[in-house]
């Protein structure tokens, strides 16, 4: 074989593995969802990871890495009226609200974290349109979302439909279901008289500015006879993040590692969680550590706005900082 045949081959084999790698690309950032996930048993249990700004401390883990015998201040912790929560069924959701009204008399506000497409089957069935990272809707806007949701739930009425388990490892086993009716999440918190608020923030990154903005004009405006309920996809990662959010927006006075303890320790996860990259090659680890310098920021940006009840956006300070 001569060297020009030689390169020649060199050349087309490069070019294929080339192609190959593209595609490969491709299908891993092709985030279109592909299947209806189960998202949740439909008992009358609590949903997954509920706690409420008046919970417990609970034991800490060796997950973080922390300080195993620090004790953060519940200053103004038990003041705050929230509660967190993974996704619930609609018999959760009863429980939940139920359990609720024990401990407030004020008017409860759903925040609804998810990005993702997501609502109820037949009265029973809580659904969401899963694909690769939980990230379907990544590029869309919220009035995008709020459309097609309603209009891909609609139109599986009718229809039998594979529904998803999806184990941790991301293993899938399917069942089939007849779909007679479907709701949205809006549609069932007004069910029940209550207020429902929609921030549409994917799942594993540090909200986009204007989500933030959106956030803090809800605070702004929000009543003082008001109790707000956030939740997430598992209640770990939004649900924590805005709930630490909201104890900073309140309590700017406490120091940060107050309220990132304690909100760990009424049950979510350590938002200024960091990892060593060259250690670990996580896809999620670039995240976490982007959240951690984001909550800091956080802070200082409520430090320097509170006593203006926050009337420079979020967006606005970040172009300076």
């Amino acid at each position: 074989m001569t060297s020009s045949m030689l390169s020649k081959k060199f050349i087309l084999l490069a070019l294929i593995t080339l192609l190959l790698c593209n595609i490969a690309y491709a299908q891993e950032t092709n985030y279109n969802g592909y299947i209806w996930r189960n998202d949740v048993e439909d008992n009358t249990n609590m949903p997954r990871n509920f706690r409420t700004s008046k919970s417990n401390f609970q034991k800490m883990s060796d997950k973080y890495d922390l300080d195993s015998n620090y004790i953060p201040s519940r200053k103004g912790l038990y003041e705050l009226d929230i509660s967190g929560s993974a996704q619930f069924s609609p018999k959760q959701f009863k429980s939940l609200i139920k359990y609720l009204k024990t401990q407030t008399d004020k008017d409860i506000y759903i925040i609804d974290l998810r990005q993702e497409t997501h609502g109820f089957f037949n009265d029973n069935t809580a659904v969401s349109w899963y694909g690769l990272h939980d990230w379907g809707n990544i590029d869309k806007t919220t009035s995008e979302i709020i459309k097609d949701e309603r209009q891909r739930l609609n139109a599986q009425i009718g229809k039998t439909i594979e529904i998803g388990n999806i184990s941790s490892d991301k293993v899938i086993s399917t069942d089939k279901i007849k779909v007679h009716s479907a709701m949205t999440e809006k549609d069932l918190v007004h069910k029940y008289g209550l207020n429902y608020v929609r921030i549409t923030t994917t799942d594993h990154i540090w909200p986009k500015p204007e989500y933030i903005d959106q956030f803090i004009d809800l605070y702004r405006n929000l009543p003082p006879n008001a109790w707000l309920h956030f939740h997430c996809e598992a209640g770990a990662g939004r649900t924590t993040e805005f709930m630490a959010m909201y104890d900073i927006l309140k309590n700017p006075d406490i120091p940060l590692k107050d309220i990132l303890y304690r909100q760990y320790l009424i049950g979510g996860n350590y938002v200024a969680y960091t990892v060593d990259t060259n250690k670990s090659n996580n896809w999620k680890d670039i995240y976490y550590n982007q959240k951690a310098t984001m909550i800091k920021k956080f802070y200082q940006y409520a430090k320097e706005n509170h006593n203006n009840n926050y009337k420079i956006s979020w967006s606005k300070w970040l172009q300076t900082h």
